[in-house]
C-alpha cells in the first residue's frame, strides 16, 4: 500500500507541476500585461478627469479599468478550481471502484489485494493521464476568455460595464 501510495504521489506531482507551469506562464504572457494595462487606464482616468472632475468620476473610470485583469483572474481561479476538482473527483471514483470490489475473502489474500491496488493504480493514472490532456484546452478557454475581454476594452471613462461575454 505504501508502494501504491508513493506511485500517486508522484503521478498527482507531475500533474501539479504542470499545472502550476501552465498558470506560470499565463500570469507573465497575459496576466501581468493586462495588470500594466489596468495601471495605465487609471493613470489616464487621473489625466483625464483629476483637475475637473468628481472623485466618483474618477473611481468610476479607474473600477473600468480594473475589471478586465480582475476578471482575468477569476477566471483563470476558476478553471483551475474546476480542473482540481475533476481529477480529484475523477480519483476518488477510482478509490470507490476498488473498494467495491473488496470482498471479505479477498481481504487476507496478499495477492488478490495487490491486484485491486494495481487496478486501482492504472485507474488513477488512467485519471491523470485525461486531466493533463484537458490542460491544453483549458489554457486555451482561459486565454480566449482574456482576449474577448481584453477587446471589449477596459472601458475607461466611458462608464460602460462590460462583462465576460459583453454581459454586465
Amino acid at each position: 500500500m505504501a508502494d501504491l501510495q508513493s506511485k500517486v504521489t508522484q503521478l498527482t506531482s507531475q500533474i501539479e507541476g504542470q499545472l502550476t507551469t501552465m498558470v506560470d506562464e499565463i500570469e507573465k504572457q497575459k496576466l501581468r500585461p493586462m495588470g500594466r494595462n489596468m495601471h495605465s487606464c487609471i493613470v489616464s482616468c487621473y489625466d483625464k478627469i483629476g483637475k475637473s472632475g468628481r472623485k466618483e468620476q474618477i473611481e468610476q473610470c479607474a473600477q473600468n479599468c480594473q475589471m478586465p485583469y480582475q476578471q482575468a483572474g477569476q477566471v483563470t481561479q476558476q478553471e483551475i478550481g474546476n480542473f482540481q476538482n475533476r481529477l480529484q473527483n475523477g480519483m476518488m471514483q477510482c478509490q470507490n471502484d476498488a473498494q467495491a470490489m473488496v470482498t471479505p475473502d479477498m481481504q487476507g489474500d496478499e495477492k488478490k489485494m495487490r491486484q485491486v491496488e494495481n487496478n486501482l493504480f492504472k485507474c488513477i493514472e488512467g485519471a491523470v493521464g485525461k486531466s493533463k490532456a484537458e490542460l491544453g484546452p483549458m489554457r486555451q478557454r482561459i486565454e480566449s476568455r482574456m482576449v474577448l475581454e481584453s477587446s471589449n476594452g477596459a472601458g475607461g471613462d466611458s462608464g460602460e460595464k462590460k462583462g465576460w461575454f459583453g454581459r454586465g
